[in-house]
């Protein structure tokens, strides 16, 4: 629980507005967060679609359009395992930590709901932090919308909590 607590307080600060992080910061939440073993290819996607509405008249009102319910199905196929510290859901895979805000899948705007703590494997050196931001290409009727990352902010040598 005490693990827990401090690395809600790590992240917290960590996804601070700045242009730098704390690396002491960076480096215990490494310590913390368990690694899963990272995968060749996986997916995670979200598929959004709107049933048929209805449209008539209503006596008094005049016309009347009704939007049909729109459905949901959320697909993950081979992603790391994803742990729920706070409000943050995070994943640790060997050289990054991806931190999600856990209500970014109600916005329809991913940008900024995302980013990811960049570090060496090998040696468990911060490097850099990246900001999810949402991109959309359209095909006729087909509306894709997907995250990319960008730089964001590097790493200080201010002591952690302080940065």
């Amino acid at each position: 629980m005490a693990a827990r607590l401090e690395a809600h307080t790590l992240l917290d600060r960590l996804v601070e507005d700045g242009e730098t992080f704390a690396r002491d910061d960076a480096v215990r939440l490494i310590g913390l967060i368990p690694v899963a073993p990272r995968r060749r290819f996986s997916f995670t996607g979200v598929f959004k679609s709107r049933g048929p509405g209805l449209r008539g008249q209503a006596a008094g009102i005049g016309d009347v359009e009704l939007d049909g319910e729109s459905r949901e199905k959320q697909v993950s196929w081979n992603a790391p395992s994803a742990h729920r510290i706070g409000g943050y859901g995070v994943t640790h895979t060997p050289g990054q930590i991806g931190i999600e805000l856990m209500w970014a899948e109600t916005r329809e705007e991913q940008s900024g709901q995302s980013c990811l703590l960049l570090y060496d494997p090998a040696t468990g050196e911060p490097q850099a932090m990246q900001i999810a931001v949402q991109r959309t290409l359209t095909l006729l009727f087909l509306r894709l919308a997907y995250v990319s990352y960008v730089p964001w902010k590097k790493p200080s040598t201010a002591r952690a909590g302080q940065g």
